[in-house]
C-alpha cells in the first residue's frame, strides 16, 4: 500500500510542477500575450520576440542542467526552478515597458531549464520500470496549463479589466511557489549506481553525444520537434478557410487540448506494458494519418477526427522519445542523454513553423504544410524502425522501495 501511495504522489507532484513552469510559465504565454500586447502597446514583432526568448533561457541552459543534475542531485535544480519561475511570474506582474517583460520571460525560460530535466530524472530513477507513465504525467502538465489559462483569462479580464492578465500571472506565481514547497517535501534524489566504466575513461561525450542510439532517439525527437508545431500553428486557420465558424472552430480545437491532458500517461502507461518501440510506432502513425484527414476530408466531422487523433497521440509521441532517451544509456546519464535530445527537439520546433510557412505562401496553401507536417512523421516512423526492442540502460533498483517507505 505504501508503495502504491508514494508512486501516486510523484506522479501527482511532478504533474503539479511541470503544470506550473511549463504549463503556466511558457504555455500559458500565447493564451495571455494578446492581452499583454494591448495593455502594454506592444507590436506583433516585440510580442514574438518575448515568446522567443522564453525558448532562448530554456535552451542555453537545458543541455548543462542534465550535467548539473548527474552531478549534484536533481532535488536541488527542481527548487532553484520552481523558485525561478515564481520570481519570473511576479516580476511580470508588475512590468510595464517590453524591455522588463523581457527579463521576466527570460527568466521562466531557465527556470523551466533546471526543472524539467531534473523533474524526469528523479521520477525515472525512482520507477525505472514505470518510467513511461510517470513521465507522461510530467508531460501532461503542458496541456492542462494551457487549459486552465483559457478558461481563466476571461473571467480574470471580467474582473479586472485590463490589468487581467497581471492577477492572472499573481496567481500562478502563488501556485507555482506552493510546488516549489511541495517538491521540496515529497521529491528526494534516487539512489545512484556508479557507472561500472567511469573510471576507465568513459565520459558523457563517449556515452552519450557519440552514442548512436543516443543520436537516432534525438534524430525522432528533432522531427517531431519540427512536425508539432505545424499543426499547432496553422491549424485554425484552415478551418475558417473551411468555412467552419470561429465558434465551432474554437471547440474542434479544445478537443485536441483535452485529449492532449490524457495523452501522455495513456501512452506512457501502454509502453510500459507493450514496449516503447511499439508504442512510438504506432502514435507516430496515427498523428501522420490524422494530418491527411482533413485534407481528403476538409469537412467538420473530419476536422474532429483529426483534432482527436493529433490529441491523444502527438503528447504520448513526447513522452515516449524522452523515456527511449533515457533508456539508451547508464541511469546516471539519464538527464545528460535527455538534454542532449533535447537541443535536437528544439532545433526541429524553430525550423518547423517557419517552413510551414513558406510552404502555404509558395506550394500550395495550408494543406501543404500538413502533408510536410505528415511527411515528417512518418520519416521518423521509419527511423523508429531501428530502435532497439529491449530496453538498454534499464536498472533494477532492489532497495529503491525500502528507501521510498523510509523517506515520507
Amino acid at each position: 500500500m505504501k508503495k502504491n501511495q508514494q508512486i501516486w504522489k510523484y506522479a501527482l507532484t511532478s504533474t503539479l510542477v511541470s503544470l506550473c513552469v511549463i504549463g503556466f510559465g511558457r504555455m500559458s504565454y500565447g493564451i495571455l500575450m494578446p492581452f499583454m500586447k494591448d495593455s502594454l502597446s506592444l507590436t506583433y514583432q516585440q510580442a514574438g520576440l518575448l515568446g522567443t526568448v522564453t525558448a532562448v533561457g530554456y535552451l542555453s541552459l537545458v543541455l548543462f542542467v542534465g550535467i548539473f543534475a548527474a552531478k549534484w542531485g536533481s532535488r536541488k535544480l527542481i527548487i532553484i526552478g520552481t523558485l525561478l519561475v515564481t520570481c519570473g511570474l511576479v516580476y511580470l506582474t508588475w512590468t510595464q515597458t517590453f524591455l522588463s517583460c523581457l527579463v521576466g520571460m527570460v527568466l521562466l525560460g531557465i527556470g523551466a531549464a533546471f526543472t524539467y530535466t531534473p523533474l524526469v530524472n528523479i521520477v525515472v530513477g525512482w520507477y525505472p520500470q514505470q518510467r513511461g507513465m510517470m513521465i507522461g504525467f510530467i508531460i501532461s502538465g503542458l496541456g492542462l496549463g494551457s487549459l486552465i489559462s483559457s478558461l481563466l483569462i476571461p473571467v480574470f479580464t471580467d474582473w479586472f479589466s485590463t490589468n487581467g492578465w497581471r492577477y492572472l500571472w499573481l496567481l500562478f506565481s502563488f501556485v507555482t511557489l506552493l510546488s516549489s514547497f511541495v517538491s521540496y517535501r515529497i521529491l528526494r534524489d534516487p539512489p545512484t549506481v556508479l557507472h561500472k566504466t567511469a573510471q576507465k575513461g568513459h565520459s558523457f561525450v563517449h556515452d552519450v553525444y557519440l552514442n548512436k542510439k543516443v543520436v537516432l532517439v534525438a534524430v525522432i525527437y528533432g522531427l517531431i520537434g519540427f512536425a508539432y508545431l505545424i499543426p499547432q500553428s496553422f491549424l485554425f486557420s484552415f478551418l475558417l478557410d473551411s468555412h467552419i465558424n470561429q465558434y465551432s472552430a474554437g471547440h474542434i480545437m479544445s478537443l485536441g487540448s483535452i485529449m492532449s491532458i490524457f495523452s501522455g500517461p495513456l501512452w506512457g502507461t501502454i509502453s510500459d506494458k507493450i514496449g516503447r518501440k511499439t508504442s512510438m510506432l504506432i502514435t507516430l502513425f496515427l498523428g501522420a494519418i490524422s494530418m491527411i484527414i482533413p485534407i481528403v476530408f476538409p469537412v467538420y466531422l473530419g476536422f474532429v477526427i483529426c483534432q482527436f487523433l493529433w490529441g491523444i497521440t502527438y503528447v504520448g509521441m513526447l513522452s515516449l522519445i524522452q523515456a527511449l532517451s533515457t533508456e539508451q544509456v547508464h541511469q546516471s546519464y539519464a538527464p545528460v542523454a535527455l538534454g542532449y535530445a533535447t537541443v535536437y527537439f528544439a532545433v526541429g520546433q524553430f525550423i518547423g513553423p517557419g517552413l510551414g510557412g513558406w510552404f502555404i505562401d509558395y506550394l500550395g496553401g495550408i494543406p501543404s504544410a500538413l502533408y510536410l507536417c505528415s511527411g515528417l512523421l512518418l520519416a521518423a516512423f521509419v527511423l523508429s524502425t531501428q530502435l532497439n526492442k529491449k530496453v538498454k540502460g534499464k536498472l533494477v533498483f532492489e532497495k529503491h522501495h525500502e528507501l521510498m517507505e523510509g523517506h515520507e
